[in-house]
């Protein structure tokens, strides 16, 4: 990459960021935000359209930098999670459904692990939201941009769920990708429905959904490895 186009992509990327930090604060995406970001980052509101040619372009970007941190985020939590420390070895995981939420058993714990890495704040989910309403209400076909992108989200994040399936010695037995996109389109709403309630974002892997629902989907769409 030459200096010029290295240049280019370190002024993208703060543009990016700092849109990211106003949209994820309610701001709606509108010709103010633009000089407010341009201001900060030292770019002439004239010269913006170089970088992003709309404004549903930056809104990718901005959705695109969240998808990438939320994917390295659970990457990290998953690399890191030890089944076998958390919850004990000898745990029946297939017999654990009818426990309660204080249950011990290595898909519970993996669940709570999962929300306990945040890999959605309440940021992130306003501008995941203001993505979806853009696309609803375009009257040039955007939404398929937008389903493009959330199938991108969903392919990235595959890898990580079978990584953490092997962890706890299981496999899914729905395709995938099915199972992951029931996973994330649930945690969203229910995160979503959690702080409508008041709840505070850090307690998430304290609720309901964490500690009963995601286990339950966990187990419901795989099934325990063959014994060697």
């Amino acid at each position: 990459m030459s200096r010029g186009s290295e240049q280019r992509q370190v002024t993208i990327d703060r543009l990016t960021r700092a849109a990211r930090v106003a949209l994820g604060s309610g701001r709606a995406l509108d010709d103010r935000l633009i000089a407010d970001i341009c201001e900060q980052n030292g770019v002439h509101p004239t010269a913006f359209r170089r970088f992003f040619a709309t404004d549903d372009a930056l809104l990718d970007a901005v959705n695109e930098q969240l998808v990438h941190d939320c994917v390295n985020r659970l990457r990290s939590a998953v690399d890191a999670f030890d089944a076998i420390d958390l919850a004990g070895s000898d745990a029946d995981a297939d017999g654990a459904d009818a426990a309660g939420p204080e249950s011990d058993d290595p898909v519970g714990v993996a669940a709570r692990m999962l929300a306990d890495s945040w890999p959605l704040d309440r940021g992130g989910l306003i501008i995941r939201a203001q993505r979806r309403l853009r696309a609803l209400t375009s009257q040039g076909g955007d939404g398929d941009a937008a389903a493009a992108a959330e199938r991108s989200f969903v392919e990235q994040l595959v890898p990580v769920f079978e990584d953490l399936m092997a962890k706890l010695d299981r496999r899914f037995t729905w395709s995938p990708t099915l199972a992951v996109r029931v996973v994330v389109d649930t945690y969203e709403r229910s995160f979503e429905s959690w702080l409508l309630m008041g709840n505070r974002e850090e307690d998430f892997d304290a609720s309901p959904y964490a500690t009963r629902t995601l286990p339950v989907l966990l187990r419901g769409t795989s099934e325990p490895l063959p014994s060697a």
